[in-house]
């Protein structure tokens, strides 16, 4: 069920940002526990922007105004516009597949490109299904990226 309040505030939140979109709609997955608001919009290029930063921006901004809304009961928000996250999680839980079987192959521990936090995390949950295999964050800032290696037992 979803939380009318919580629909309602995003509704207002995504009109507030004058951007062109239709077939706004707010589902529970149920999986991750946590709200996915989908729309689309013909301003795709502007509201993405470059590498998806725009989008980052602007779930950041939705997860603050939720945040302050809800306090400690705060619910995770993620905004995706035209399939863009679905897609992006889609392909980077492809790639943690295909590192996790090469760190597996070659037992040993391979280093992904630089991620986000949000990406990171996709990753780390991926990973983290297996028990063979273990992941750990390392460098900094923008070139934070995700390991993944082989434990042997």
């Amino acid at each position: 069920m979803i939380d009318q309040e919580l629909q309602k505030l995003i509704e207002e939140f995504i009109k507030k940002t004058g951007f062109d979109y239709s077939n706004l709609s707010v589902s529970l997955d149920s999986d991750a526990g946590s709200y996915w608001v989908s729309m689309t919009s013909k301003d795709t290029h502007s509201i993405i922007g470059k590498d998806g930063e725009m989008i980052q921006s602007i779930n950041h901004l939705l997860k603050r105004m939720v945040e302050s809304k809800y306090k400690d009961n705060s619910p995770r928000v993620l905004l995706d516009i035209n399939n863009y996250h679905k897609e992006r999680i889609d392909k980077i839980k492809n790639v943690a597949h295909m590192m996790s079987e090469r760190a597996r192959f070659f037992k040993s521990r391979i280093e992904l490109e630089p991620m986000n936090a949000f990406e990171r995390r996709i990753v780390h949950d991926y990973v983290g299904g297996h028990s063979d295999l273990a992941s750990e964050s390392s460098g900094v800032g923008k070139n934070r990226r995700v390991v993944i290696f082989y434990k042997s037992n």
